[in-house]
Parts: structure tokens; sequence; C-alpha cells
């Protein structure tokens, strides 16, 4: 009887360790796909088969019991397994690990933290792309399909974003100085005080952009606050809501 006890004690141990090694590989992908994250993950699902976890412990069959087990001794022996096989199949359905997911549009991190500097991304379709902390000084973005890209804390220093659609980007925290933003269709997209610094707002279209306050003020105080959007028609004055 002490033999069986020890065994069944034993029994229990391992499958509470099977449970907690289960659950975290779960917990850490369900973290990491919560909202917020800076880097959007998405979930890998592997497959584990529930017979190889099952083979780690010892069925009815396999032990060898002495002659004075009594029933309920059995009987729990049963329920521990049956408890066993449940946790493996679900595991073989839920258990999943975090990976590293596509940007909206895909292709991995795309430019997030590169230096793309100097470089020629003018005419292209960039659409949902991850140009997080992106160096990207001087960079050619004329007439591209930015939309809904991601530019948080981004160096844009002298970056040609002239005609370029960049509606419901986000460039918060961002350094803009001397950036060409004539033209530009905006609508929707996310700034910050740095837009007080680019070269040129002339003929751009702001309508429903979001602009701190006091920076709005001071941006419609610019000079070269105006002209009409060749694209949407959209007065540069009247889309910021200058008085």
């Amino acid at each position: 009887k002490i033999k069986n006890i020890e065994d069944k004690d034993s029994t229990m141990k391992s499958a509470s360790l099977v449970a907690i090694a289960l659950a975290i590989p779960a917990s850490h992908a369900f973290l990491a796909s919560r909202p917020g994250h800076s880097a959007r993950v998405q979930t890998e699902v592997r497959s584990i088969s529930p017979s190889s976890i099952i083979s780690l412990f010892p069925t009815d069959n396999d032990t060898p019991t002495k002659s004075t087990s009594s029933s309920s001794d059995t009987s729990l022996s049963s329920q521990i397994h049956s408890s066993i096989t449940a946790a493996a199949a679900a595991a073989a359905l839920f258990v999943a690990t975090a990976v590293p997911a596509n940007a909206v549009s895909g292709g991995g991190l795309d430019y997030a933290g590169l230096d793309i500097s100097n470089q020629d991304y003018s005419n292209g379709n960039y659409k949902g792309k991850d140009f997080t902390q992106v160096l990207a000084k001087a960079t050619n973005f004329a007439n591209s399909n930015l939309q809904g890209c991601r530019f948080y804390k981004a160096y844009l220093v002298n970056t040609d974003f002239e005609g370029a659609d960049v509606r419901g980007v986000s460039f918060e925290d961002t350094s803009m100085d001397n950036a060409n933003l004539k033209n530009i269709v905006a609508g929707g997209a996310y700034f910050g005080q740095s837009l007080l610094d680019v070269k040129t707002l002339e003929g751009g279209d702001f309508t429903d952009a979001q602009i701190p306050t006091k920076t709005l003020l001071q941006v419609c105080d610019r000079e070269d606050v105006k002209g009409t959007n060749p694209v949407t028609g959209a007065d540069t004055r009247d889309s910021l809501m200058c008085l």
C-alpha cells in the first residue's frame, strides 16, 4: 500500500508538471498578442501528439500493483490517466509559441530599426509597412503609397514625402527637420511637434489629421500653409482648419 501511495503521489506531481509546462508557452503567446505592444505578434500553432505525452506516464496495465490494492486505488489511477489524456489533447490544439508577426500588410518586421538613409523608395507601394525607429535621412518616398505605415520615433531629416499618400500614418515622436511634405495626402495621419520643423506644407491635405493643439496654432502661422492638393482638391489651410 505504501508503494501504491508513492506511485500515485509521483503520478500526481508529474501531471502537475505537465499542466505547468503546457500553460507557460500558451500564456506567453496570449500576452504577446495583446494590443498595445510595439511589435505585433502572431501565434504559430505547433501540433503535440497526445500519445507522446501520455506515454511518459504508467497506466494500470504497465505498472504492476500488489494484489492488496483496493478498487479505489485503481479508480484514482484511472482518473489521473484520463486527466493527462484530456490535457494532452487540449495541448495539441492550443499550445502555441509567440513569434514575430508580419506587419499590417505582411513582410515580417519590414523596415523597423533599419538604416535606409539616402535610398530611393519613390513611386512604390508600401501600404501598412512598419518603419518604426527607422533611419531615413534624405530618403525619397515621393509619390509613394504609405497608407497606414508606422514611422514612430523615426529619423526623417531631409526626407522627401512630396506627393506621397500618408493617410493614417503615425509620425509621433519623429525628427522631421527639413522634410518635404509638399502636396502630401495626410488625411487622418498623426503628427507631433516635429511638424513645425518640416521644409514645406504647401499643397498638403491634412483633413482629420491629429496634431497637438499648440503645434497646430503655430503651423497655421506658417507662410507655406497654402495651396490646393492636386489629388484631393482640398485647400491646405481649410484642411488644417486654420482661421
